[in-house]
């Protein structure tokens, strides 16, 4: 979708099912963009003591896949209450955080109309996906935007679970796994 499409989507989905899903705007990326997430939970505007996923993609801009897999994810939870019972028992059971795109600056770097030009990094030219800090991997360059949109949001939400997804290979990281000994 364009840029302005996917912003339509999102809250198109919050429009469609009030009660079901909320849309979060986690904050602006260096051209402006939002970064949005749907969250969706039987109680969506009622704290409640469920935990809490975050599955988010296209960290790297031009890793699309899992931009469109995430917003059919979203659907799919949606449209899909409370009929599929294994649907209704995630919805009823977890408040789900869904962020189709980490990197918007990234996977539009060639306008909001279009997503020839997508490129792996920010506006500023930095790779989102090592710019968090880490204790035993000293990261020097300067946190951005779109990272400290990330960090503020998991200060502010206790999740215990949380998912990245890219596209291009099959590679599964653990915490801590700059390490040379195993996790």
């Amino acid at each position: 979708p364009t840029y302005d499409a996917y912003v339509t989507m999102m809250n198109q989905f919050a429009a469609t099912y009030p009660n079901l899903c909320r849309i979060v705007n986690a904050g602006t990326t260096i051209q402006g963009r939002q970064i949005l997430f749907a969250v969706i939970s039987d109680n969506v505007n009622t704290p409640e003591a469920e935990p809490k996923f975050m599955y988010t993609s296209t960290m790297h801009g031009d890793e699309t896949t899992g931009y469109i897999l995430m917003l059919r994810l979203i659907d799919y939870l949606l449209s899909r209450y409370p009929a599929d019972p294994k649907v209704t028992g995630l919805v009823n059971n977890i408040e789900i955080w869904i962020n189709p795109n980490a990197n918007p600056d990234g996977t539009y770097r060639g306008g909001n109309g279009t997503v020839n030009g997508a490129v792996r990094y920010n506006a500023n030219n930095y790779d989102l996906n090592r710019n968090f800090p880490a204790i035993d991997y000293p990261n020097t360059a300067p946190i951005q935007p779109e990272t400290q949109s990330f960090m503020n949001l998991a200060d502010a939400n206790y999740f215990r679970l949380s998912a990245n997804f890219h596209g291009g290979a099959e590679v599964l990281n653990y915490p801590w796994d700059s390490w040379q000994r195993l996790t």
